[in-house]
């Protein structure tokens, strides 16, 4: 009684059902919900529990659980969250897998992050980061992570680990002005392919991946030899300053695969956004508008292009249970059979113009989000002609403080070369 007296506990349980004029749901009902809804479902219930135990004034552990069940998908009962976390004033540590944080308000299409969006369930593995940037002036801090997953799903390659780091600077302009300047790097190696066989999982390994040590670009089996891996990165540039007016964000995310995309040489491929908290918040709370272009991928370089979230080794590519991990805008068909010449991965060569909305009325929280997306297929198999989509998402919350919460929402996706698909839904969660 004395020890659950020191522990914080919350948690919730929630129900939603949805329906869809198509045999899949809308777009936005299922992408970036970390595997809440799959493609087809219809039903799917998720309860999530917290407990946080203060260690001293300045350090604390915390360990949470989220599982949920949702119809029409392979595992139908399956964990979202299952994590143990230590912090203190200037480390966090995880272990186990955990929802990445919402930014943006839940309005940017990439969650702020081009890799990493929340398009599929959370990795499992062990993170360590800064809690608190670590302060070397008052006008300079350092940000500061480093991470080993495990992809346990069905896949190409069989137990593929991904190594991740990521250092940012912050610079603290004066009081209403910073920027944030960041690389991140993925990276999958080891496992055990069909076409190779074990690949090298070693230290001397490990060290090459850790360093995106180069090898031939043009020759898989020199790739293997060097234990190079599948190496996926981003710089991050985020400007934030206020006005009387509000909060601004204006932010430029680059991705790369190669030497190529590191030198910038496939820019102006990544995603530009702007987010915008208004001061008065009558009409509306944040409004955020992204361009995200991946049509040049150093085509035109020497090396080869970039051909985002492909691999001739890793064939499944940079997805997990047949999802995309990143920008969720690159389509995956998960019922292609994968050999060593084939990939799920349909179409990683397009634009998107995305818009975002959200505010209050009276009691009622509302979301609107709206997506102009040209697929283009790839540089080796381009699409003929383009896909064009028009994908629309709408919800409206309602909090009654006592009984528990509603979501209502309601989405469309419509084009030239598909069926005009129309989806609704309704959700109820409770906390505690």
């Amino acid at each position: 009684m004395a020890s659950s007296q020191s522990v914080d506990w919350s948690g919730s349980l929630s129900v939603a059902g949805l329906f869809s004029s198509e045999e899949y749901n809308p777009f936005w009902f299922t992408t970036n919900s970390n595997g809440r809804f799959g493609t087809a479902s219809q039903f799917s219930g998720l309860g999530e529990v917290t407990g946080e135990y203060a260690l001293s004034e300045s350090s604390s552990l915390e360990a949470g659980v989220a599982l949920f069940y949702r119809d029409e998908v392979a595992d139908e009962f399956q964990r979202r969250d299952l994590y143990i976390q230590f912090k203190n004033k200037w480390l966090k540590a995880t272990a186990g897998s955990k929802r990445p944080e919402i930014k943006a308000g839940g309005l940017s299409a990439t969650n702020k992050n081009f890799l990493l969006s929340g398009n599929a369930r959370p990795l499992a593995g062990i993170l360590l980061e800064a809690n608190d940037p670590l302060k070397i002036s008052e006008t300079f801090s350092i940000d500061w992570g480093i991470g080993h997953y495990q992809l346990n799903d069905e896949r190409y390659v069989d137990d593929v680990r991904v190594h991740y780091k990521r250092l940012a600077l912050l610079v603290q302009i004066n009081e209403k002005n910073k920027l944030r300047a960041q690389i991140q790097h993925y990276a999958q190696w080891a496992g055990t392919s069909p076409t190779f066989g074990e690949l090298p999982n070693d230290l001397n390994a490990f060290v090459d991946v850790f360093f995106a040590k180069q090898g031939a670009e043009l020759n898989v089996e020199g790739e293997i030899l060097n234990a190079v891996g599948n190496h996926l990165g981003s710089f991050l540039l985020d400007y934030e300053f206020t006005t009387p007016i509000g909060d601004f964000s204006l932010y430029h995310e680059h991705p790369f695969e190669d030497g190529s995309g590191t030198r910038w040489a496939n820019f102006p491929d990544g995603v530009w956004g702007v987010y915008f908290q208004p001061e008065n918040k009558k009409i509306f709370s944040g409004i955020l508008y992204e361009y995200i272009d991946t049509t040049d991928q150093s085509a035109s370089n020497v090396s080869g292009f970039d051909n985002y979230f492909r691999n001739n080794v890793y064939r499944s590519g940079w997805s997990y249970e047949g999802s995309i991990l990143g920008m969720p805008f690159i389509l995956i068909d998960p019922t292609i059979g994968v050999t060593d010449v084939t990939s799920p991965i349909t179409s990683n060569k397009g634009q998107v113009h995305h818009f975002g909305i959200m505010g209050s009325v009276k009691k009622v929280d509302w979301t609107f989000k709206t997506s102009i997306v040209s697929h283009m297929g790839s540089f080796v198999n381009p699409f003929d002609p383009e896909i064009d989509l028009w994908h629309n998402y709408v919800s409206l919350f309602y909090d009654t403080e006592t009984y528990g919460a509603f979501t209502l929402f309601a989405g469309t996706d419509s084009g030239a070369s598909i069926d005009t698909n129309f989806g609704g839904g309704l959700a109820y969660r409770y906390s505690f």
